[in-house]
């Protein structure tokens, strides 16, 4: 009788293994989509939909080591000129339970006011929170970025 309770019990715990990692390959996927649109919402300096990404707490921490909150974020991207042509490279994510960490890299083109172009590589780390009503939110950022030749 034990013996068929523990071969139960095993059985029932295996049965769980595919769910989960079902679970854990849709919020990659959901997370990095989440990544993707942000980076084309800067590209096109859409402020209401980067902003939308960012957990009210928001805190991120640039290439310098200065962190700042949802508001100087999107005031630092909108001071720092036009963004375009961002192509995301290779990343993971990695999930717990209501967390997902997204580890990324990607380039950028920054054009300043004064017509000058330069091609970035960064890479980040992006910790994204599932809220209450459903919705994943960037809580914390942190990347580092060199200028590419």
């Amino acid at each position: 009788m034990i013996r068929k309770t523990f071969l139960t019990l095993g059985l029932a715990a295996l049965a769980t293994i595919p769910l989960h990692a079902q679970a854990t390959t849709d919020v990659a996927k959901t997370v990095n989509d989440l990544e993707i649109q942000w980076g084309v919402s800067i590209a096109a300096a859409n402020w209401t939909a980067v902003e939308s990404f960012l957990a009210p707490e928001y805190m991120g921490t640039d290439a310098t080591g200065k962190r700042m909150d949802r508001a100087a974020y999107i005031a630092s991207l909108k001071a720092g000129g036009t963004y375009s042509n961002p192509t995301n490279g290779t990343y993971s994510v990695l999930v717990n339970g209501s967390t997902a960490v997204h580890l990324g890299e990607g380039t950028y083109t920054v054009t300043t006011k004064n017509g000058k172009a330069t091609r970035y590589h960064q890479v980040w780390t992006d910790t994204w929170v599932l809220m209450p009503n459903g919705q994943w939110l960037c809580i914390a950022s942190q990347y580092v970025e060199h200028k590419l030749k």
